[in-house]
């Protein structure tokens, strides 16, 4: 397993340089979003059964495994 995982918190995704980019590649509309601040202290498997609503199983594993490998 790589150094991120789903296990980081949303806010420390965001602030790492590399983390961060991925995010923006894969998933711009999250900084839009109006909760973005406030699911910062989640991490992304607490925050699962929210982002499942916005985006396909398909993106989310893709999202991972690209995270993983960082």
């Amino acid at each position: 397993m790589g150094k991120y995982s789903f296990d980081n918190t949303i806010g420390e995704l965001l602030d790492i340089p590399e983390t961060r980019a991925l995010a923006e590649e894969l998933c711009p509309e999250v900084f839009e979003h109006p909760m973005l601040e406030i699911g910062k202290a989640f991490t992304i498997n607490a925050a699962l059964p929210f982002i499942e609503n916005l985006a396909s199983e398909e993106r989310i594993e893709n999202f991972r495994k690209r995270l993983e490998e960082l």
